[in-house]
């Protein structure tokens, strides 16, 4: 494959499954596109919660119980099956080490997990584990197929309840996807009306 314009990089968009995929893995999943290049995609599932118990949480983190008070009401996410560090996705510039999408932050350094987890009244936390990748092209294939909806990743999308996460971006994606084949602009349009 040529050199990816970056105008053409999926870093930062949403791939919504399309409801004929039929993988198990894949199928109804949101996945963040964390990085994209001529090399290949790698991104995290959404909305894929795990429920560990507190003590599973702390050795993920490498902290004991003194050190960090118990989150309340938080999962860690099955982001995909290929290994990978604990990463929080979250809307707190200050303890990022990148953003990916609008207002999405990215943190992977066990100090920022450490004071994410701390401080769970400071808005929206996603922990996850894992992530899938795509080899060169791959993923412009599966988008060509139909097998992806791609929607720009933001704060709201990203941190939607995992159960009503599909279905929703799933009726925007459509409407992006109609909207696109019809020469229509709809970056106007409220995604709450889909």
């Amino acid at each position: 494959m040529a050199n990816l314009p970056m105008s053409d990089s999926f870093t930062g968009k949403l791939l919504v499954a399309s409801p004929s995929m039929v993988d198990p893995l894949f199928g109804r999943s949101v996945c963040l596109v964390m990085h994209h290049d001529e090399d290949g995609a790698i991104g995290v599932l959404l909305n894929r919660p795990l429920q560990p118990g507190p003590e599973e949480l702390w050795k993920l983190l490498d902290a004991g119980e003194s050190r960090i008070p118990r989150p309340n009401n938080r999962s860690i996410h099955f982001g995909g099956p290929m290994a990978g560090p604990v990463v929080a996705l979250h809307a707190q510039q200050k303890l990022a080490e990148a953003e990916t999408g609008s207002g999405v932050y990215v943190a992977a350094q066990k100090e920022h997990l450490q004071e994410l987890v701390s401080h769970t009244a400071d808005g929206p936390m996603r922990l996850i584990i894992g992530h899938a990748a795509w080899q060169s092209g791959q993923l412009e294939k599966e988008i060509a197929a139909g097998a992806w909806y791609l929607l720009p990743a933001t704060a709201d999308r990203v941190f939607e309840a995992d159960e009503s996460m599909w279905p929703h971006l799933v009726r925007s994606g459509v409407g992006h996807s109609l909207a696109s084949w019809v020469g229509v602009d709809d970056t106007e349009c409220d995604p709450h009306l889909n």
